[in-house]
């Protein structure tokens, strides 16, 4: 009896660890589309109370909205999610696709004349997340120094 319940437990091990890994990967993709879609969500809302002059002005580097206080927040409010995301990536807790899609995003609007303006009121804002505000000085350095090689 002893040899017979031994046997089955050596059997039933691998069994469990190849399910104990399924479900440990099928619990991270879930909860990569958990983040993906509040991340989604919390955007287009932010998105949403941008005045609308400054909803356009975010890829038209033609004319920008004047400054305003509500500009700022939303501004502030789109910074402050993207330093989550950033965080989120840093630290191993957001799937690296899911990352490159945001970041390609991400890069672009940082890197407008839009956010450039407001970035310099805000930035004391993120004083305490050193990593991220290198990260955006980065993007708006890159960014000048490609528009001033294309000009």
């Amino acid at each position: 009896m002893h040899i017979k319940l031994e046997l089955m437990l050596q059997a039933i091990t691998p069994i469990s660890v190849i399910a104990l890994i399924y479900t440990v990967r099928n619990y991270h993709r879930q909860m990569n589309a958990q983040v993906f879609m509040n991340y989604t969500e919390r955007y287009e809302r932010i998105l949403s109370e941008f005045p609308d002059d400054a909803r356009d002005a975010r890829f038209n580097v033609k004319v920008l909205p004047s400054p305003s206080p509500r500009l700022r927040l939303c501004v502030l409010k789109y910074l402050n999610l993207c330093s989550e995301e950033f965080y989120l990536m840093r630290n191993g807790y957001l799937d690296k696709t899911l990352w490159r899609i945001w970041e390609g995003d991400l890069t672009r609007m940082i890197g407008t004349p839009l956010l450039e303006r407001e970035w310099q009121s805000l930035r004391p804002e993120f004083e305490s997340h050193q990593e991220f505000l290198r990260y955006v000085d980065a993007i708006q350095s890159d960014c000048q120094r490609s528009k001033a090689a294309h000009a």
